[in-house]
């Protein structure tokens, strides 16, 4: 097992369709088919990866039916708060705060110069508005600490990716959290067969990690109403783990032949009070890459 965590700042954003104009399936072409290629530009980006929801909402139910998986609390109409969240990788918080600052990257007769047509204007049709007199929209956005426990095997085919939600058991600390998961149970899940990636997150307790310089001070988000949306949704869940396998099937059956199941069960009673699964169609928008920074431009 190796933990290749770096500096970086990864925010999770997660986002609800605009219900009044779009589908589910809608929204994700919207999200994916144009959004990203406007947001794929953001200055500084270092990785971004778009994971819109599977609406099986019995998801947990068919995994708990086969004895290999354990699921625990998990919060009702889970699916029903969000439709899909991107990943985005940059090298520390200001990089991620200016992100949207305009760059030279259209090429003219005069050389490079900014892109008039480079616009993040279709969010507040795409994502659910605050109200239909603004232009903010619900949003969902925490800065998680990742940790690659098993670098990600990408073949040329859709994976099966899950997102495993947690909440920690009353009592241990963060830290003493943080040490468990990467000592004990991110080593027994990585002995899974068929397993392709498996990366840890852990969400910062700040809630305002992600958004504090990234919207400005009078934002719905710090508002009395926007507070409380963000923290009834933080308050379900401390983490997640990211887990790559070629199939569901796959998944199960990895489970199920783990001659340390009644361990990492137990491991789950203990660390978690609750624990449920979300399966995601994971769109590559740019590869995360957690090297260094080149000292030269880079796109």
């Amino acid at each position: 097992m190796s933990d290749s965590t770096t500096s970086q700042f990864k925010v999770w954003a997660f986002l609800r369709r605009n219900s009044a104009l779009l589908s589910h399936d809608e929204y994700r072409a919207g999200h994916v088919g144009f959004h990203c290629g406007n947001t794929r530009r953001l200055k500084g980006i270092r990785g971004y990866t778009v994971n819109i929801h599977d609406e099986r909402a019995d998801l947990g139910h068919e995994l708990a039916a086969t004895g290999a998986v354990t699921i625990e609390s998990e919060p009702p109409g889970f699916l029903d708060l969000w439709d899909g969240f991107p990943a985005v990788h940059f090298d520390d918080r200001e990089q991620w705060t200016q992100a949207g600052t305009r760059e030279p990257t259209r090429a003219t007769a005069e050389g490079l110069v900014e892109d008039p047509d480079w616009t993040l204007s279709d969010g507040p049709f795409l994502f659910d508005r605050v109200a239909p007199t603004t232009t903010q929209f619900h949003s969902y956005h925490t800065r998680v600490e990742e940790h690659v426990i098993q670098p990600v095997l990408r073949a040329e085919t859709r994976p099966f990716k899950l997102v495993q939600f947690f909440r920690s058991a009353e009592g241990p600390a963060r830290d003493t959290l943080r040490a468990r998961l990467l000592a004990e149970y991110a080593p027994l899940c990585s002995t899974l067969g068929g397993l392709n990636g498996l990366v840890l997150n852990l969400r910062d307790p700040d809630i305002d990690a992600a958004v504090r310089g990234y919207y400005p001070d009078d934002h719905w988000c710090f508002t009395a109403e926007g507070r409380a949306f963000r923290e009834a949704f933080f308050g379900l869940w401390d983490g997640a783990l990211e887990l790559w396998f070629d199939h569901a099937d796959a998944f199960v059956a990895a489970r199920s032949a783990l001659p340390m199941l009644p361990a990492l069960n137990e491991l789950e009673r203990e660390l978690f009070s609750a624990l449920w699964y979300v399966a995601v169609d994971e769109n590559v928008i740019v590869m995360p890459n957690r090297q260094p920074a080149p000292d030269f431009y880079y796109r």
